[in-house]
């Protein structure tokens, strides 16, 4: 399974889409951290003019002008603040969105492996019911048994071999769509093995609580509200000033004599300040709007904490009813084996009849069915437990 996850994440177009987000982000920090520093800009003109009677004259100017912030109310050092937040809520949720590709791989995996699972169990019971078939018709040839005997038998072989290639066509769709998480063409190579699951199973509290700490999904939409209120104070810094400090240098030419061009250097150096007394509520506007946001993200994180709560408590109990469904379906299956045998030996000693042959037989393999689909009840339970609780990568290596 393993191979399969590391294939997955590896191929995966949308986990590629996702770590671009990250690139993205790294790109808004570099602007907003932009914006802090020392900006400059070049400007140069030239002109000539002729009037009537007077020689030509031409006029040319360039400039360089340097500005640095010295404060803006707090809206630049929040922007960067900001952009650093989306950078690691973007990290955040690409690890989520790793973790729910494992978590496709791992309950596609272990669907494909019950599938195959219950194809053996079809197979075994169409070989099974063809050596009854055999063993009827060698009797039936030696007048030992009726026709009916054999015309049932043969029914009942030619439903388990229906049985069974309806199950491996089910396999066959199982390991579709295993390589479509894997980003595979083929399921020509493809091919799964089976694992031991050994666990125990611990109190629902302590997975709440892992819960809380290690997803993901949750620490991002932790950064997502810090990022709301720093919104909500760059809306704030619309009442604040604005200061900056200003250098620039000027060289003007003029050439009123033919060949003749006389340069003028010129510098200058202040400080400006910019403060938007009234506005007409423009930013009293967009401080609620950034408060409605905020309170709009608190709720999404209570929603989606509310939301991985239940998805703890519902696969701690399933797990839990899939182990206790794992031990009796065990003894089912003794059980059915026992009675398959004392049928088939009734049945040759002539004491039986057998329609007990055929429903011992159709016990036993729903009794195996019910055992496969219990013991991967309890793999794919777990790994539900584990994505819930965040960590499905962990649950897979042990």
């Amino acid at each position: 399974m393993q191979e399969a996850v590391q294939t997955a994440l590896t191929n995966n177009p949308n986990l590629q889409r996702t770590e671009q987000s990250i690139r993205v982000a790294e790109e808004s920090l570099k602007s907003a951290r932009g914006k802090k520093g020392v900006s400059v800009s070049a400007s140069s003109s030239v002109n000539a003019s002729k009037t009537e009677g007077v020689d030509v004259s031409e006029r040319a100017s360039a400039g360089l002008t340097a500005s640095l912030p010295l404060y803006s109310g707090n809206r630049l050092e929040t922007a960067i603040k900001y952009a650093e937040l989306g950078i690691e809520v973007s990290k955040l949720d690409f690890t989520q969105a790793q973790d729910d590709l494992i978590y496709q791989v791992a309950t596609a995996y272990v669907n494909a492996l019950e599938n195959l699972a219950t194809s053996k169990v079809d197979l075994e019971t169409e070989q099974n019911l063809s050596e009854h078939e055999k063993m009827i018709a060698a009797q039936y040839d030696a007048g030992a048994k009726a026709r009916i005997d054999l015309l049932r038998a043969q029914v009942e072989t030619s439903n388990a071999l229906q049985d069974a290639a309806r199950s491996q066509a089910s396999y066959e769709v199982a390991l579709t769509n295993l390589a479509a998480l894997m980003s595979t063409d083929s399921i020509a190579n493809l091919s799964v093995e089976d694992f031991d699951t050994r666990l125990e199973l611990g109190d629902v509290e302590k997975y709440l609580a892992e819960a809380e700490e290690n997803r993901n999904d949750l620490k991002s939409d932790a950064l997502k509200i810090e990022q709301g209120e720093l919104n909500v104070t760059s809306a704030k810094s619309g009442w604040l000033p604005s200061v900056n400090a200003n250098i620039g240098t000027d060289f003007n030419a003029n050439n009123s004599k033919p060949n003749r061009w006389h340069i003028t250097p010129d510098a200058s150096a202040g400080i400006s300040a910019s403060w938007n007394i009234f506005d007409s509520g423009v930013t009293r506007a967009e401080v609620e709007s950034a408060k409605v946001e905020l309170e709009r993200l608190k709720l999404a994180m209570d929603a989606d904490l509310d939301s991985v709560r239940e998805d703890v408590v519902t696969a701690h109990k399933n797990l839990r009813i899939a182990l206790l469904r794992l031990t009796t379906t065990q003894r089912a299956v003794e059980l059915a084996e026992e009675e398959r045998f004392i049928a088939t030996e009734r049945y040759n000693a002539g004491e039986g009849i057998l329609l007990d042959i055929l429903d011992a037989e159709v016990a036993l393999s729903t009794a195996k069915k019910n055992n496969v689909s219990a013991r991967y009840d309890v793999a794919r339970y777990s790994f539900d437990l584990a994505h819930a609780v965040g960590d499905t990568l962990k649950a897979i290596r042990s």
